[in-house]
């Protein structure tokens, strides 16, 4: 089983950027290493569950938080991250 890429538009990462980090919601760089995005996932699988958005980089610039959209190259520069996704909810 193959997993279906979307394409996202400009108001879609606006609102991305713009959304509130919390119990249902994590922001992570592409650089976060694959071993310590499980504790994201499984924080969400022993809740309601909930929504990790990989790309999103944080820097501070003058005293406020400012988010940028970095996403991966192509496709398989996330194959590590997504094998973390796979070990614990397999697509089949």
């Amino acid at each position: 089983m193959s997993i279906q890429v979307e394409k996202i538009n400009r108001e879609q990462v606006s609102q991305i950027l713009l959304s509130e980090e919390s119990h249902f919601l994590d922001l992570k760089s592409i650089d976060i290493k694959p071993a310590k995005l499980t504790r994201s996932i499984s924080a969400f699988a022993n809740a309601s569950g909930g929504e990790v958005y990989i790309g999103i980089d944080e820097t501070e610039i003058d005293g406020k938080n400012q988010r940028t959209w970095r996403g991966f190259a192509d496709q398989e520069d996330a194959n590590a991250h997504l094998q973390v996704f796979q070990e614990l909810f397999p697509l089949g």
